[in-house]
């Protein structure tokens, strides 16, 4: 899960690069099924159907220290909240992207309006 380490890492203790099992993963999984919600990683962002998440992580070996990570940071959680945030930061990259522009067209019109002056100046003195 985490590609910084792997099972022969020296970062990670003896128990960490041990096998892990994946079965203590699936009472969450199970969870979002009973309550028809999805899994959502903290870490990274990303959103699972508690189906797209067996079919993607089952079946695969992990060490414990994978297993801890992912349990840690995935979370149960109703997609519809998922869509409200990405709107919600839709807009606020909008608005930030607005006052980025307006900062750079100020600066670009202070800029042409200098340089007028200065060559409108330059030709009264000749």
């Amino acid at each position: 899960m985490n590609n910084k380490y792997t099972r022969s890492s020296p970062n990670l203790s003896h128990t960490d690069q041990q096998r892990g099992d994946f079965k203590r993963l699936m009472p969450i999984v199970k969870e979002a099924m009973l309550h028809q919600v999805w899994l959502y990683n903290k870490q990274n962002g990303n959103w699972y159907t508690p189906e797209e998440f067996q079919a993607e992580f089952a079946g695969k070996e992990y060490n414990n220290y994978e297993i801890r990570e992912m349990l840690e940071n995935m979370v149960i959680r109703d997609p519809r909240g998922g869509n409200t945030a990405f709107q919600k930061a839709i807009r606020q990259k909008t608005e930030q992207y607005h006052q980025e522009l307006n900062e750079l067209t100020n600066k670009g019109e202070a800029f042409l309006n200098k340089v007028i002056e200065y060559y409108r100046e330059n030709q009264k003195r000749r």
